[in-house]
């Protein structure tokens, strides 16, 4: 499944640009799938020379401009939000611009759990203890909400972030502040001071100019983009800053019918991260054979690191790492 990310934001933030720039103008009706580049899978698939090479992808929602109830639907939709911040043209003002989208998203919440608390609050008159704790969790969030802070910001157990699951709180989904710049990155300075401050992802693009050189090819981007003194794409930065924000890995299968990337949350266990593949695999996992892309790259097949004893063998228990190159085993 491909990491799905909504874009919000006020009017005016360019946020419909920066959707065209991600997607290259290839999005129809507001959606577009981007894939992820990632030089590790380029290496693999010129050392394997598979007959197929399949990047991660991310599904890119443009959420409807004008509409709070629309951009929230969008955003609770989504794996990680993007929160589109203008800093080029009159008297920007970006901070508020992020204020702004994240206040309409702590309101729809409240909403929400104020609706649910009155409901659990009259449940729990029977005295069934599962709905007494849900109850103490609703006021908390509650309270978290009408003080204007999202959810994410609330601390929260694994227990706590059931009890909310069911109303689908949309601030407690990750997000990125993305700076909006007309070329110099300098002017998305005060967005990513004020998102390190808060703990939250950030990233700067100039998404007028990055959806101009979507047109070109990938030198003559290159070269017009440091002239503007840019060493990178913003767009590769948002890449990075989603799969941060949303916990996110990428893990590698590599052979001769395909090498791919497969995006993975961190930490999962290796049967949870075989089941990205195919739901099937993480009820067969019998064990995982590893290794690392600059391994496979030196060795050219994982039967050759096979024959040489460099695979190592994993159980169930192993975690798997960002980077690795992993064949699955699994039962009939």
């Amino acid at each position: 499944m491909p990491v799905s990310v909504a874009i919000v934001g006020p009017p005016g933030v360019g946020k419909t640009t920066l959707f065209n720039a991600l997607t290259g103008g290839r999005g129809s009706g507001g959606v577009g799938m981007v894939d992820v580049p990632d030089e590790r899978l380029d290496r693999l698939a010129a050392a394997v020379r598979p007959k197929k090479v399949v990047h991660a992808q991310v599904r890119i929602a443009d959420a409807p401009p004008g509409s709070r109830a629309q951009q929230v639907a969008a955003a609770r939709e989504a794996d990680v939000v993007l929160q589109v911040a203008r800093c080029f043209g009159p008297e920007p003002d970006p901070l508020a611009d992020i204020t702004g989208t994240t206040l309409d998203m702590v309101l729809a919440d409240l909403a929400t759990v104020e609706r649910r608390l009155e409901i659990a609050a009259k449940e729990a008159q029977t005295g069934r203890a599962a709905i007494a704790g849900e109850v103490e969790v609703l006021e908390r969030a509650r309270t978290q909400l009408d003080a204007g802070a999202p959810l994410r910001k609330l601390e929260l157990d694994a227990a706590d972030r059931a009890a909310l699951a069911p109303l689908f709180p949309v601030t407690l989904k990750p997000v990125v502040w993305v700076a909006n710049v007309a070329d110099s990155p300098a002017a998305g300075e005060p967005v990513v001071r004020a998102a390190r401050e808060e703990g939250t992802a950030a990233a700067v693009v100039a998404a007028a100019l990055e959806a101009e050189l979507a047109e070109l090819d990938p030198g003559e981007a290159r070269e017009y983009r440091r002239s503007y003194g840019l060493e990178s794409s913003g767009l590769d930065e948002i890449v990075r800053a989603v799969w941060r924000a949303g916990g996110l890995i990428t893990f590698f299968t590599a052979g001769e019918p395909e090498a791919r990337a497969w995006p993975c949350e961190d930490g999962a266990p290796a049967p949870v991260a075989a089941g990205k593949i195919h739901s099937d695999f993480e009820k067969k996992f019998i064990r995982a054979e590893v290794t690392s892309v600059d391994e496979l790259v030196a060795a050219g097949s994982m039967d050759a690191l096979r024959a040489a004893g460099k695979l190592r063998v994993e159980g169930r228990d192993y975690r798997v790492k960002d980077g690795d190159v992993v064949l699955f085993r699994v039962g009939a």
